[in-house]
Formats: C-alpha cells, sequence, structure tokens
C-alpha cells in the first residue's frame, strides 16, 4: 500500500534529522561545532581501522569514494586526520588519526553509545534486533 511505503519513507527521514539534531547539539555541546554527523562516521570509523585507504573508508561508511575526499579534506584541515602515500603502493594515499584525532575518541563514542539509548529506550532487546534486520533489508534493497 501506498500509503504505508509514503508514511515509512517518512518517518525514516524525520528520524534521521532528528538524530543529525541530536547529533550536532552534542557535537556543540564539546565545543565540536566544525564537525557535521558525517564527519563523526568517518572518525569512528577510523578508531578501529587506523591506516585505511579512501576506497575501505568510503565503503566502511557507505558513501561514495568523491564525497569522502571532500569531508576527509577538511578534517585535515582541522588537523583531525592526516593523509600519506602507501608505503606499498604510490598510487593510494592512507588516512589516520592525529594525536587531535584520537582525542576525539571518548567523546564521540561517548556521544554514539547515548544516541543509540536514546533512539532505542526501552525497547525490547527482540524488537531492538527485528528493526535492525528490516532496516538492512531496506538499505539492501536500495543498494541493488
Amino acid at each position: 500500500d501506498l500509503t504505508i511505503m509514503e508514511e515509512g519513507s517518512e518517518l525514516i527521514s524525520r528520524i534521521q534529522n532528528k538524530a543529525n539534531q541530536f547529533i550536532l547539539s552534542e557535537l556543540k555541546k564539546f565545543g565540536l561545532e566544525d564537525l557535521a554527523p558525517i564527519h563523526g562516521d568517518i572518525l569512528l570509523a577510523l578508531f578501529f581501522h587506523q591506516r585505511i585507504t579512501m576506497q575501505d573508508l568510503a565503503t566502511l561508511v557507505d558513501r561514495k569514494k568523491s564525497t569522502i575526499t571532500t569531508l576527509v579534506e577538511k578534517l585535515i584541515r582541522l588537523g583531525y586526520v592526516q593523509k600519506e602515500k602507501s608505503d606499498t603502493d604510490n598510487r593510494y594515499f592512507l588516512i589516520s588519526l592525529t594525536e587531535k584525532g584520537q582525542s576525539l575518541k571518548v567523546p564521540l563514542i561517548s556521544l554514539s553509545t547515548e544516541l543509540i539509548q536514546t533512539v532505542y529506550g526501552d525497547m525490547p532487546m527482540k524488537d531492538r534486533t527485528k528493526l535492525v534486520e528490516l532496516l538492512g533489508v531496506l538499505n539492501q534493497n536500495l543498494t541493488k
């Protein structure tokens, strides 16, 4: 039914907007107004992958390489990440966190945890699991 699909689409959009507002508010509390929510995704990925290519980073955060390149360039200008040529292949650059970027690990993981707790509230684990499974199906449908 089209009405249900439209309602679902509107809900997903509202949830995304509210989550982004929450993230921006929390970033401001940490004095990180210069970052956008997507920068947090990149930094979180780098906390767990010390040196990574732009392409691998793009895959991890599910964005186009050209988009990631622009976002990473801003993070470089802000002093959070650095870019260096690969030791094994000069065609590739490796992205890694600077010391300043590493210092964001605790606040950004805390922010991420707080967002997850806020979003799920007191939803039972079985419902959370089913929701993630169904969202995964939606994401896969858009990936095809």
